[in-house]
């Protein structure tokens, strides 16, 4: 595996390019490839071709089958027949010289002629379907060639249109430091991460004006671009302290009052409220020991009089035994010396530990980078007195300064007090300096700075911190997938059924019947009748006698017997094709953090998040990579990235259209049937719960396309009831939704 060398000179080249105009923190990344439209022409399908031809060469070919094998052989018979006994005829001397054998040969041409006659009109129909088939593939087959050729042409045009504008296109752009507000907090964060956000926005700032870099961290973040700055042949003027004290400038270019205000003030960081009487009293005694001193007021003077006012023994050469004689005596009184006492030595006890500060500077140009750094030594009370008179140094240097104001940038402003980082804010707000303050934690100075200008937060690795962090950025109404709200869908089904049944009946009855019947009898009857006059004449005597005698016999046989035998089978069968869709979203509006503690918490060390406040509302949080190295890499930009080009959408053509068989080929056209006269519109279905009258009694009219099928009258049955009126099949199409008669 061979390694391609690395050009150095062409990444020096490149490394140039971190001073550009346009401040920036960073790069965001935007993926070259996001915009990339594809090809979504579907590619052209083959065409069928037209189903009568197919049907035409079918057709044909069966008529010139049964042509040759039904029409031309009986025609040919019937001419071998007629043939042969015109023949026949000729020969025999009886019939040759009638007109038997030419009319013989006449009709046996005649029978010759439509079978042939049909049989070559059918060969030339299946050569003509043939040929037009074969004519109409081709055609087809070459269209879809052809569609193919151009559809493969355009994608491969729009595909090398659009890599080509991915290529031209970068990938990293230019994420510019907010100028509205000027002042930019960036919470959390390594040390690496700072310097590497130091030399990417350090860079870009230098090359629009002069910067101020105060760094607070104690681990020299600063020295990267320091170091670059030198490489752009840029002055620089590094102070290191409090190693380097003798030769810092930091209180050059001060007053006699700005003086005693600034070692006031670093003496008082905390709440002014509770030490507004002893500030008071140390800033008299401060300024009256100045006025004693005259224009050379240094430090080392200042300290050296104060002893002077409390009695100390001092061999220092700062003062003159004239002016040491006459502070002592001269400047308070005894009784006032007594009892600012305290506050002498307090003023004493702060000086004392920097009063060698500028005693041996040199002159020097002042750089266009100016960094004042505390070395990397354990935390002492002298890099804690430089910590806070430093700041109030640099507020005074905004506010006294002339175009071109430099650019500040605090690094580790945990160390100084809130009143104070107010004051040096409202300088450079006032002013037009852009100011960005580092902390290293979101807690006490940093928790009430927070919010008085832009925000960027790194890694937060407390969860204390990254939970406060969060809080800012804020919670935001989000929809997420958790019930059902929205619900569309459907259903279709389609059901066939059909049942066949059949019934066989068998019946067998057998009946037998035998009877005698015998009857006899006798009938005897007598009578006699007397009458008569006198005592025992009148009487009448009546005398009968009547026997009656009878008898029968009978005898009866019945046999009967009855069979019967029914069969029934019916075959049923069902198809049913049902289709369900649905198409549900489901949102619910919750309340949730719009960046989660654990994110920033994990963030990378070269990683950074920009919340600004939009003017309507709200806050837009920005991902920025600071990497300095990033600038090396292809496809950097030193702006940012312009807006999104437009996604172009092409639309799908469908399938690529292919030309139509030639005008011969196709059927003839049909004409469209005449549009049906319109009918006056009846009660809507379901309308009435009645009998509903016919259309005929409505002077209504179906029309016959639209209209159910009639049904077959059934013939009717000798002694069958004629239907009733209302029965009658043409009753009109059946009602949609109910309505109807009940049957």
């Amino acid at each position: 595996m061979t390694v391609a060398p690395v050009d150095r000179q062409s990444l020096l080249q490149r490394r140039s390019l971190l001073f550009s105009p346009e401040p920036r923190l960073g790069w965001t990344f935007r993926d070259r490839w996001a915009f990339y439209t594809p090809f979504t022409e579907p590619e052209p399908r083959p065409q069928r071709l037209p189903e009568y031809l197919h049907r035409q060469v079918v057709a044909t070919e069966e008529t010139a089958r049964r042509r040759l094998s039904r029409a031309l052989p009986l025609s040919g018979v019937a001419f071998v027949i007629l043939a042969l006994f015109s023949a026949y005829a000729a020969s025999d001397g009886t019939l040759g010289g009638t007109a038997v054998p030419l009319g013989s040969l006449l009709l046996s041409l005649v029978c010759l002629a439509p079978g042939a006659a049909l049989t070559g009109i059918a060969l030339s129909a299946r050569r003509n379907a043939r040929e037009a088939y074969e004519l109409a593939r081709g055609q087809a087959d070459q269209a879809y060639e052809n569609a193919t050729r151009d559809w493969r042409a355009r994608r491969h045009h729009h595909e090398a249109n659009e890599h080509g504008a991915a290529n031209g296109r970068p990938e990293w752009g230019a994420v510019p430091r907010p100028l509205s507000p000027r002042r930019l907090d960036v919470f959390g964060g390594t040390l690496w991460g700072w310097e590497a956000l130091l030399s990417t926005y350090g860079a870009s700032a230098l090359f629009t004006g002069p910067l101020l870099v105060i760094d607070l961290s104690r681990e020299l973040v600063c020295g990267e671009l320091a170091a670059l700055a030198r490489a752009a042949r840029i002055d620089v003027d590094t102070q290191l302290l409090p190693t380097r004290l003798t030769e810092s400038t930091l209180l050059s270019g001060l007053g006699t009052r700005e003086l005693v205000d600034a070692i006031v003030e670093s003496m008082y960081g905390g709440g002014p409220e509770a030490a507004r009487a002893e500030r008071s009293m140390d800033d008299r005694i401060l300024t009256s020991v100045c006025d004693a001193l005259g224009e050379n007021v240094t430090l080392a003077r200042i300290g050296a009089a104060l002893r002077a006012l409390m009695g100390e023994p001092d061999d220092s050469p700062a003062l003159e035994r004239d002016e040491r004689r006459r502070i002592a005596s001269e400047l308070f009184s005894v009784e006032y010396r007594r009892q600012a006492h305290a506050n002498l030595s307090r003023i004493e006890s702060y000086i004392h530990p920097i009063e060698r500060l500028g005693t041996e500077q040199t002159e020097r140009p002042s750089g266009y980078l100016t960094c004042i750094a505390l070395d990397s030594q354990a935390r002492n009370v002298r890099s804690e007195l430089l910590t806070d008179l430093v700041v109030q140094w640099v507020t005074h240097r905004v506010a006294a300064s002339s175009d071109p104001r430099p650019s500040v940038v605090v690094a580790g402003a945990d160390e100084l007090a809130r009143r104070h980082l107010e004051r040096l804010s409202d300088a450079c707000e006032r002013r037009g300096v852009p100011l960005t303050l580092l902390y290293r934690r979101l807690r006490e100075t940093g928790e009430e700075m927070i919010g008085g200008g832009a925000v960027a937060f790194m890694r937060l690795g407390n969860h204390q911190d990254a939970a406060h962090a969060a809080d800012f950025i804020g919670r935001d109404y989000k929809f997420v997938l958790s019930q059902i709200t929205k619900n569309v869908g459907g259903n279709e089904s389609h059901t066939d059924s059909e049942t066949v049944g059949t019934g066989d009946s068998d019946t067998i009855s057998l009946s037998t019947s035998i009877g005698t019947s015998t009857n006899w009898g006798t009938t005897r009857s007598s009578g006699a009748t007397r009458s008569g006059n006198g005592p025992f004449g009148d009487r009448s005597t009546n005398t009968g006698d009547s026997r009656t005698r009878g008898g029968g016999t009978s005898e009866t046989d019945t046999r009967g017997e009855s069979r019967s035998l029914s069969r029934n089978w019916s075959s049923a069968y069902s198809y049913a094709v049902g289709t369900n869709w649905s198409d549900a979203d489901t949102t619910q509006r919750v309340y949730e953090y719009a960046v989660e503690p654990v994110t920033l918490q994990h963030l990378p060390d070269h990683a950074l998040l920009l919340v600004e406040t939009l003017p309507g509302g709200g806050r837009s949080i920005t991902p920025v990579e600071c990497d300095p190295a990033i600038v090396t890499l292809d496809r950097v930009a030193t702006t940012p990235l312009p807006d999104p080009p437009p996604r172009r959408t092409t639309p799908p053509a469908g399938r690529a259209a292919v030309p139509q068989p030639p005008p011969w080929a196709r059927p003839p056209a049909v004409e469209p049937p005449r549009t049906q006269l319109p009918y006056a519109p009846g009660p809507p279905p379901g309308s009435q719960s009645g009998p509903r009258p016919t259309p005929r009694d409505q002077g209504q009219t179906w029309p016959r396309t639209s209209g159910p099928p009639a049904k077959p009258r059934r013939p009717r049955l000798p002694g069958a009831p004629r239907p009733k009126p209302e029965d009658d099949g043409r009753s009109g199409p059946p009602p949609l939704f109910g309505g109807g008669d009940g049957r």
